[in-house]
Formats: structure tokens, C-alpha cells, sequence
């Protein structure tokens, strides 16, 4: 499984952050609207997370190894 994080900021010198497993993207954080910022929605839930976790677990219960890098977000 290879995790990539992808970083950028934006022109008020806010991070935002992107993840792709195994090539897709599952998941960006950054600064929400206020009305936005809600579990589920732009703020990440626990659920989440832990269906991640899983899916990291299974691939290692598989053999695969666990490759985890931090790039510039080429797409900004």
C-alpha cells in the first residue's frame, strides 16, 4: 500500500493537505468555511480514519508493505 500526502498553501499561507492510496485520492484537509466545519463534511470523522486503519491492517495482513511519502502537491 503506498500512502502519498501531498502539501500546498494557499495565497493567505494556509496548509492544505491531500492523501492518495495506492493512486487515489481519498481524502484533503484544509480551512473549511465555517458553516463547512463539520465532522463528516470538510473536517475528517473518526469512522473514517478508522476504515483507513483497517484497510492499512488488511494490506499488511496480505504481505504488502507500507510505503507512506510526503510530496508538494503538484497540482497547485
Amino acid at each position: 500500500m503506498k500512502i502519498v500526502v501531498f502539501t500546498s498553501k494557499d495565497d493567505d499561507g494556509v496548509t492544505h493537505q491531500r492523501m492518495e492510496i495506492d493512486g487515489k485520492r481519498r481524502l484533503s484537509v484544509g480551512r473549511p468555511e465555517p458553516e463547512d466545519a463539520i465532522i463528516g463534511r470538510d473536517l475528517i470523522s473518526c469512522t473514517t480514519i478508522a476504515k483507513l486503519m483497517k484497510e492499512a491492517h488488511e494490506a499488511r495482513c496480505r504481505g504488502e508493505d507500507l510505503d507512506i511519502e510526503e510530496a508538494k502537491d503538484p497540482d497547485v
